[in-house]
């Protein structure tokens, strides 16, 4: 028998649910869930289906994100085109500052993922406080979230949506 059949494999971090607050696990108990393919349960949160995590990151989110003006958030269907997106928007934003064959151009040598990161899988990921004083303005952020759920000061601001 090889290794794999004999130990239960860890399933990867996103999946795993025991690094939970104990608010989001109060508030699961409450919500409508089904059953899952990948994980356990799924649950409607606001009108849309998630993951524990990403409920828990988007609570976090909507608590505690400041929209600037000047931010742009893409806002995307998850498998819609949004890895390609980014890319489009970060090459048209910083068009000046990084030359398109530019040698060590952004897009080259990072994912852009990393460059248009997520509000709830990736900045308020598992209790997460994201320090934006290292990003550029415009800040570029990008979320599957619908626009209902969006942060508050998202909504109040003149922050420029690309809602695909």
């Amino acid at each position: 028998m090889s290794k794999s059949q004999t130990s239960p494999q860890i399933p990867p971090k996103y999946l795993q649910e025991d690094e939970l607050s104990d608010e989001c696990k109060k508030l699961l108990l409450t919500l409508p869930k089904e059953r899952g393919w990948f994980v356990s349960h799924i649950y409607n949160y606001q009108g849309f289906w998630a993951i524990p995590r990403v409920i828990q990151g988007v609570i976090a989110c909507q608590q505690q994100f400041q929209a600037q003006d000047s931010d742009i958030i893409l806002v995307t269907t998850p498998k819609s085109g949004t890895t390609w997106l980014k890319a489009l928007l970060f090459g048209l934003v910083n068009r000046v500052k990084h030359p398109i064959f530019e040698q060590n151009h952004p897009l080259r040598i990072k994912n852009p993922h990393d460059l248009v990161p997520f509000f709830e899988l990736t900045l308020y990921v598992d209790g997460q406080v994201p320090d934006f004083s290292s990003f550029t303005t415009p800040r570029l952020l990008s979320t599957h979230l619908p626009f209902a759920s969006l942060p508050k000061s998202v909504q109040d601001s003149k922050t420029k949506l690309v809602y695909l």
